[in-house]
């Protein structure tokens, strides 16, 4: 499919096709089966690393999934070294300044994007289109006088024009609550369509659905690790599958007003008719 979209495509990459519709060393698919819970001891996409031997021919085998991140991390995070400052930087009022212990990008982040109706207070009428864009630009671990080392992945968030794009640093237990919402959500939609019966005559509860959100953010809890983990390696895991999370929301909701709470807080509204 990949390689039939570049096929198809009008745009001029100034690139051989035969190298654009490559096949990547490894997968870079971290959910694939097997890759998050136990193994089973049968090779999948994710797991299948290319690894180049003394001679320089490319050896396939099943070497686990700590072997397969430390392919990805070290193609992450060469620039690592050069991340590392002591940055003064502001926080909030209650971590007072924070010290940038060091900084990373998201390497396969990107960008996303919805258009959603607007409609006028009322919902009486539509009078426009609203485009909505969501990623996660980087990570930082910083310091604080306070509460000691943690990340913060840095959420970058549109819905209008280009002038209306703003940059917010998340923790995330920022991230847990948003899932704490998706969550309760699903659960108060199955509960109330268990008690319904299929013959009476209910109004639906006003409830989003968004099963893959939820897939997306239990996927990353299998991936996390004990207490607070700092290793740039994983760090650079973890904000892709953040990021992944956020998308599903965006993909599966009717109106950005979870992602707009969730960025610039419960108080903000859309951008102005």
């Amino acid at each position: 499919m990949w390689a039939q979209n570049f096929a198809r495509s009008q745009v001029n990459y100034n690139q051989p096709m035969k190298d654009l519709a490559a096949a990547a060393p490894i997968s870079l698919n971290p959910f694939a089966d097997g890759v998050f819970g136990e193994t089973t001891g049968t090779p999948d996409d994710y797991n299948q690393l290319q690894q180049p031997d003394q001679g320089g021919t490319v050896t396939e085998g099943h070497e686990g999934d700590a072997v397969t991140e430390a392919a990805i991390f070290s193609r992450l995070h060469q620039q690592n070294e050069e991340s590392i400052s002591g940055e003064k930087v502001p926080g909030s009022k209650s971590d007072g300044d924070l010290t940038v212990v060091l900084r990373g990008p998201n390497g396969f982040g990107t960008t996303v994007s919805k258009s959603f109706a607007r409609s006028t207070d009322n919902g009486a009428a539509i009078v426009g289109v609203d485009t909505v864009n969501i990623s996660i630009a980087s990570y930082r671990v910083v310091e604080s006088k306070k509460y000691g080392k943690y990340a913060q992945f840095l959420v970058i968030y549109r819905e209008g024009s280009i002038r209306d794009t703003v940059g917010v640093w998340k923790r995330y237990r920022d991230f847990e609550e948003l899932s704490n919402k998706v969550t309760q959500a699903h659960d108060g939609c199955a509960a109330v369509i268990a008690s319904v019966s299929p013959l009476a005559m209910t109004e639906e509860p006003e409830t989003e659905h968004l099963p893959n959100a939820i897939t997306s953010w239990r996927l990353l809890k299998k991936r996390k690790r004990w207490y607070r983990c700092l290793d740039a390696g994983y760090l650079s895991l973890k904000v892709f599958l953040l990021e992944r999370f956020l998308h599903d929301i965006l993909f599966e909701s009717s109106s950005p007003k979870l992602l707009r709470d969730f960025v610039l807080g419960p108080e903000s509204r859309g951008p102005s008719m």
